[in-house]
């Protein structure tokens, strides 16, 4: 009885938040405690249904959900009032609220999230282009990270040291979680990046809406340390580009050959871990209003994404700044870098003119291109079985962009008929052939959770429908209603769930409650087995 307790507890938590008086229990006790007992067990068989579970949210729009790797914590992120807050469950021994705090402004969306292998971490990703890592466990902010790009995908290697971020404009880059750092880039996608998955084995699966989910291998390698691509804007007459000094905050340099040193603005230099006043040294340098001597901080670090450069020295001048800037970059980086400009990308192709020698023991995590699998339609969303050998794809014949033709629509009632490939369906991994397609949905299917034995699909879509389908079945198993447009929808990573992350008519008055827009429901198998 008391290795029942913990399990005991969970459903009822979860029952009882749904508002139900009477349910039997979904799995049967040996089944249950055999699953408990399995390490990365799941459960196998026939789904023939969904329970009523927990409500989590019934307030706010909330934009997308994750499970724990062992099932028991889950998290999404939600648009209150002014912010956009990342909420934390634990599922196990009891349901509970860990945490509900912000991420940032209401401007940007946070569109992805995703744990670490083993559990310990939370990383989200979002519209301002940061990165994100909280403890897993209280919802902590432990390191975050600015990149260039906004962020709508994020996945975690299996290995833990690093995790990969997709961008709107179909980038790709691998950071180091231990401090963020850079490893590695590519953008192997022509629009955005909607989602991101890796194989147990590393292998890593990258959906866009370029219609195509590109397959890479990811392996470790001495990365190439002599070129970087950062993105540039033009402004007030010089091509502007970010980086890091000494590992601190980013700056905005001017790139200017005809300057004569490397310049930082003062407050840059407080960021950078520069103690200006105690500088000893100075150089004359030209400003419109003529010379001034500016203070010099020998022997610091600058770093553009993967390109590093050791030893320079830097002037501290406000004065020999153009607006906008925190720092230029003058002819001392001139003669170390060659610059040339890619307008199709808007990026600056960095070359280092002497490249430095590779540190034996340097190692980072590399994307090498496998294959790419196309289709007739954009792909939103993209999972994984617990085996990698098939992927759940949520498909969409127009772009998955809410636009003021999609909200008259809505407002009228108006139903979109269906369409071959708003759909949601079952795909070989390694072929990327379609085993099966459903078309049940009206408009575009934004989310597809694949079963962990790849054998059964959740789908989710604008048409406020959630569905259940099983290989082999035409009609879906289970569906649900929703008040607005259902954004995410996944199995757990053990079976037992699927989670539903949802939009909802907000209310203004009284308890301001409303449709579910984050739930769990118990998944109801036939005759389930635990498979690890």
């Amino acid at each position: 009885m008391r290795a029942q307790a913990p399990r005991a507890l969970w459903l009822v938590g979860l029952l009882s938040l749904a508002g139900c008086q009477h349910a039997a229990p979904v799995l049967a006790p040996d089944t249950a405690s055999r699953l408990e007992s399995t390490p990365g067990g799941y459960l196998a068989g026939e789904v023939v249904g969904l329970e009523d579970g927990a409500v989590l949210d019934r307030r706010d729009f909330v934009w997308t959900l994750a499970f724990s790797p062992e099932s028991s914590r889950v998290a999404y992120s939600h648009l209150a009032a002014r912010e956009y807050q990342l909420a934390l469950w634990t599922l196990r021994p009891a349901l509970a609220r860990v945490a509900d705090q912000g991420i940032n402004s209401s401007d940007f969306d946070v569109e992805a999230l995703a744990f670490s292998r083993d559990g310990s971490l939370l990383a989200s990703a979002g519209w301002d282009g940061m990165v994100r890592l909280y403890d897993a466990a209280t919802g902590a902010l432990k390191a975050s990270l600015r990149t260039e790009e906004p962020l709508t995908a994020v996945a975690f290697h299996p290995a833990g040291g690093y995790l990969v971020a997709g961008s709107e404009k179909g980038l790709l880059t691998v950071l180091r979680v231990a401090d963020l750092g850079f490893s590695f880039e590519a953008r192997p996608h022509t629009d955005r990046v909607s989602a991101l998955v890796f194989a147990p084995d590393g292998t890593l699966y990258s959906g866009s809406w370029d219609k195509r989910i590109r397959v890479f291998d990811a392996r470790e390698e001495a990365p190439r340390r002599d070129q970087a691509r950062v993105r540039f804007e033009r402004r007030g007459g010089f091509a502007v580009v970010g980086g890091t000094l000494n590992g601190k905050s980013p700056v905005a340099f001017a790139l200017d050959a005809r300057a004569p040193a490397l310049v930082l603005g003062t407050q840059a230099a407080a960021a950078a871990g520069i103690d200006t006043p105690m500088l000893q040294e100075t150089v004359s340098l030209p400003t419109a209003l003529g010379a001034t001597l500016a203070r010099v901080a020998r022997g610091q670090q600058l770093r553009l994404k993967g390109l590093a450069l050791d030893g320079l020295d830097v002037a501290v001048c406000d004065a020999c700044l153009p607006p906008g800037v925190g720092g230029v970059l003058g002819a001392p980086f001139a003669e170390r870098v060659d610059v040339a400009f890619d307008d199709a990308t808007g990026e600056a192709v960095l070359t280092l003119k002497a490249p430095a020698p590779v540190k034996q023991e340097e190692r980072g995590l590399v994307l090498a291109p496998r294959t790419a699998l196309t289709f007739e339609a954009h792909v939103n969303d993209v999972t994984l079985d617990a085996a990698g050998r098939r992927l759940g794809v949520a498909f969409s014949e127009p772009r998955a962009e809410r636009n003021r033709t999609v909200y008259e629509r809505e407002k009228k009632g108006l139903v979109e008929p269906p369409a071959e490939w708003n759909a949601a369906a079952l795909v070989d991994a390694g072929s990327g052939q379609v085993l099966r397609k459903w078309t049940a949905h009206r408009g575009v299917v934004a989310s597809a959770g694949i079963s962990p034995d790849g054998r059964s699909l959740v789908s989710g879509g604008w048409d406020k429908q959630l569905y259940v389908w099983r290989e082999g079945q035409e009609s879906p198993v289970a569906e649900r209603k929703f008040g607005w447009s259902v954004r995410r929808v996944r199995f757990s990573p053990d079976g037992r769930l699927v989670g539903v992350a949802a939009w909802t008519p907000q209310k203004a008055s009284g308890t301001q409650e409303s449709d579910p827009a984050a739930a769990l429901f118990p998944v109801r198998y036939a005759a389930p087995t635990v498979e690890r």
